[in-house]
């Protein structure tokens, strides 16, 4: 899990243009070929504004997610600048001189990461493969002219294309100006180009400069020049590595419109080493499934591969690409010396259980104490699509912040199960304002100092009041202060690599940045969490099974599973050790299949298109991929709850 420095804002912002043509062949699109016009090819260098929907998100917030970008790109230097909302979000790649840098929002200052050397462009190109970054666009000159159209006050014209990716079908549809000049871009389908999930996306062009823009947009902006002076001589680490992944998806070698590998194709382009992340991805869902279809039948065995696989929308992204932007436990910090992305788990896991609030003297973080004998547990629990599921699978996008869906998942939970009330409660608040207690926003975060926040600071609010953006924002919520015992003991052990990330992250003093938005109503309160003890399968199954919902962590970085379709997930490769986790899922009940086989039952965050329409089953007994590692399940303030319960019956 890496946080999104680009911000999936950003991601989807580069990939919409690139360029391979000069500026002057824009004129050319009023020849013709017969009586059919000739499609544009971009400029190498260009300057652009548009703006980004997503209708399905109104499903989960009030008017969708909408959002304006602005991007300025030279190819032949291969560089680039992009600003999202307005600069809130500001990202930069610069080949010539070396560096890559992420200016974003730190709860109410700004904060830029930075990177150079071998840490940053040079592995950037080395994800790129010897092509660099060139027309990640693309490139319609092969899709069929299907007429013209009206668009606004225009007369365009239109390029389609119909593409095959596992079991959907997608279409994509290019409006373009006579002049060339790009008007619309609707994608109904997966979003080959960002890693974005199979959805609706409408881009809405406002302003277009087929030129050069000016060398002073792709300077290094003054907040990032403490972090470049910090960084100076020294390699970036993990932290160079994530931001370079994310940045090579930013810029990813797809050419829409060629022709799909068939599977014989695919697996031999496996067997010969091919470079093409698609190739790969195909190669390895056809093999597992072709195995797994001739195991059907046979005795169940738990390591048996009775799952199937997919291609979805990870499916054109390398696995570093994947990891950088669909993952999220753990912090920056605690990355910068450990691959797993987790090394500070173990110690800040002890360090929230011995924690005290600030002069209350409360110890935060209970044990579970098991209530029921086994043989009283029933043999399936399932809250999919009950008030205690809140309103359905959410999408993370790009940001690593599947901690923050872990943990409101579980509170939604439990206020269900307290109050009676099903809520949708804010992801976002979680990850523009958790900083102070060990997180790191899009770029990682835990369990329990999150709880904790939430504890402190009195409250959540609901996502239509505070809604997700996928990227860092402005804190709009409460700020409190960890006390001093949890602040010392972060800068040493769950946050240990504090110097480093001092590094990379260039505070700005003065006036705060982020006043400008009304502070979002809080509505659901919060009095501890508890911890089911590790590796007990039964004291889970009977957690879930009273209390509701739990955030569990697991080793999800294993390639099979970001392409799982069905059946129960099982890999004997997975870790099982706290410093294995990588990811926060929900656990929403447990089961056993026809076949015998036992599972756990676990509700991500990487949209109802992947899995079972999100959800997924994974092996219970034997490796459970950590599922049983480090489980927490809220509890809600008593009085919090008496107030619903009598709003609930003053509305009756």
């Amino acid at each position: 899990m890496a946080r999104l420095r680009l911000g999936w804002l950003a991601v989807v912002c580069m990939a919409l243009f690139a360029c391979s043509a000069s500026a002057s062949r824009l004129a050319s699109l009023t020849k013709t070929i017969g009586a059919n016009p000739v499609a544009p090819e971009w400029p190498p260098a260009f300057e652009m504004e548009y703006t980004v929907s997503l209708p399905y998100l109104q499903a989960l917030q009030p008017g969708g997610l909408s959002y304006p970008v602005h991007v300025w790109w030279d190819g032949p230097w291969q560089r680039y600048r992009l600003d999202v909302y307005g600069g809130l979000d500001s990202s930069g790649y610069d080949s010539k001189k070396g560096i890559s840098w992420n200016l974003y929002p730190r709860i109410n200052v700004t904060a830029c990461d930075f990177t150079n050397g071998t840490s940053g462009p040079t592995l950037l190109g080395g994800l790129l493969g010897d092509g660099g970054a060139a027309a990640p666009l693309p490139d319609i000159r092969g899709w069929t002219y299907a007429g013209t159209a009206q668009v606004g006050n225009a007369q365009a014209l239109v390029w389609q294309l119909s593409e095959r990716h596992g079991d959907k079908t997608a279409a994509y549809a290019f409006y373009t100006a006579p002049n060339g000049w790009p008007l619309r871009f609707h994608m109904l389908g997966v979003n080959v180009l960002t890693g974005s999930h199979f959805d609706e996306y409408i881009v809405e062009f406002t302003r277009f400069k087929p030129r050069p823009p000016p060398a002073a947009a792709f300077e290094l902006p003054p907040a990032c020049k403490e972090a470049a002076e910090a960084a100076e001589g020294r390699r970036a680490g993990a932290l160079g590595s994530g931001l370079a992944a994310q940045l090579a998806m930013l810029l990813p070698a797809v050419r829409m419109g060629g022709a799909a590998p068939t599977p014989s194709e695919a697996l031999a382009a496996l067997q010969a080493a091919a470079t093409s992340a698609w190739q790969r991805n195909a190669a390895l869902v056809e093999a597992h499934n072709t195995l797994a279809g001739q195991l059907e039948g046979a005795a169940p065995s738990p390591a048996s591969p009775r799952y199937r696989l997919s291609l979805n929308h990870f499916a054109h992204m390398s696995h570093d690409q994947w990891a950088a932007t669909s993952l999220g436990l753990g912090s920056r910090s605690s990355r910068s010396g450990s691959s797993t992305g987790s090394s500070g788990l173990t110690a800040a896991k002890q360090l929230w259980r011995q924690r005290r609030a600030v002069g209350g003297g409360r110890a935060l973080g209970r044990v579970y104490r098991r209530r029921l004998s086994d043989g009283e547990l029933p043999a399936e629990v399932d809250w999919r699509g009950s008030g205690a599921d809140g309103p359905g699978v959410k999408d993370q996008v790009s940001c690593g912040s599947c901690w923050a869906f872990g943990v409101v998942g579980a509170l939604q939970g439990a206020w269900w199960k307290a109050t009676g009330q099903s809520l949708s409660l804010s992801e976002q608040q979680l990850v523009d304002c958790a900083w102070d207690y060990g997180n790191d926003g899009c770029m990682g975060g835990y369990i329990e100092p999150t709880l904790a926040y939430v504890i402190d600071g009195g409250g959540i609010a609901q996502e239509a009041d505070y809604p997700y953006l996928a990227q860092n924002s402005w804190c709009r919520g409460p700020t409190p202060t960890p006390d001093a015992n949890w602040t010392t003991a972060a800068a040493t052990a769950a946050t240990a690599a504090t110097k480093s990330a001092a590094s990379f992250s260039a505070k700005i003093g003065g006036k705060s940045k982020g006043g400008n938005k009304a502070a979002a109503p809080l509505v659901a309160r919060f009095s501890d969490f508890v911890n089911v003890p590790p590796r007990d399968e039964s004291a889970l199954m009977e957690a879930v099974y009273l209390h509701g919902p739990v955030a569990v962590l697991m080793n999800a970085a294993r390639v099979p599973f970001k392409f799982y379709s069905e059946g129960v997930y099982h890999n004997e490769e997975c870790g099982e050790d706290p410093d294995s986790m990588d990811h926060v899922v929900l656990l929403v009940g447990y089961g056993t299949t026809a076949q015998g086989v036992d599972y756990w039952l676990i509700k991500n965050s990487w949209s109802k298109y992947w899995g079972m329409d999100g959800y997924a089953r994974i092996t219970r007994k034997g490796n459970d991929c950590g599922i049983t590692t480090d489980p927490v399940f809220a509890l809600v303030e008593a009085a919090a709850a008496e107030e619903a319960q009598a709003q609930a019956a003053v509305a009756h």
